[in-house]
């Protein structure tokens, strides 16, 4: 069994970004363990665990899927707690526009063509940069806008691997998306 997901990594120009509004951040909020920037992505499907061989099926099927799609930029990003202001994530959050909305339907027919259930929560895209930890608080609900972008050129079929420490993450397949001309 795989513990897998499908997801967006960032490219290095909004890494850059990120790192630079999360310095001021760091220090005071010790309450907050920090995901590591090399792990941040936004998910487009959790799957959880999975049989090797449900793994390498949707391994194979991801260039069908992806192979017509296109890059785009999206965003701005907001830095707020998730899924709402009371939320223990800290994260970015983006507004679903019809790029990725659209992406995120193509993975879901992905998902329908190899056995899946069609997700019928709604899409929050949102980076995760934290997790307040067990029985801390913070007061500030951190909502800020950024001017922050990002540059969608891949899909990466993620194997993810608790840790104590946190999440590792593997990628098992990254399909480029069209450049845009």
């Amino acid at each position: 069994m795989q513990r897998v997901f499908f997801g967006i990594p960032l490219d290095q120009a909004a890494q850059q970004k990120i790192n630079e509004l999360l310095k001021p951040l760091r220090g005071p909020l010790k309450t907050v363990r920090w995901v590591d920037s090399q792990n941040w992505h936004m998910t487009l499907a959790f799957l959880g665990n999975r049989p090797e061989e449900v793994v390498e099926s949707l391994t194979r099927s991801m260039e069908k899927a992806y192979q017509q799609e296109s890059g785009f930029r999206t965003g701005p990003l907001s830095l707020s707690r998730f899924p709402n202001s009371s939320g223990n994530i800290i994260a970015l959050v983006l507004k679903a526009d019809s790029h990725l909305i659209h992406l995120y339907k193509v993975t879901q027919a992905l998902l329908a063509a190899n056995g899946f259930e069609i997700s019928r929560t709604q899409f929050r895209p949102h980076i995760t940069l934290g997790r307040l930890r067990k029985n801390s608080r913070l007061e500030n609900d951190l909502h800020q806008q950024t001017n922050i972008n990002l540059q969608v050129g891949k899909v990466t079929f993620y194997q993810s691997t608790l840790t104590p420490s946190g999440s590792i993450y593997l990628a098992l397949k990254e399909i480029k998306l069209k450049t845009q001309e």
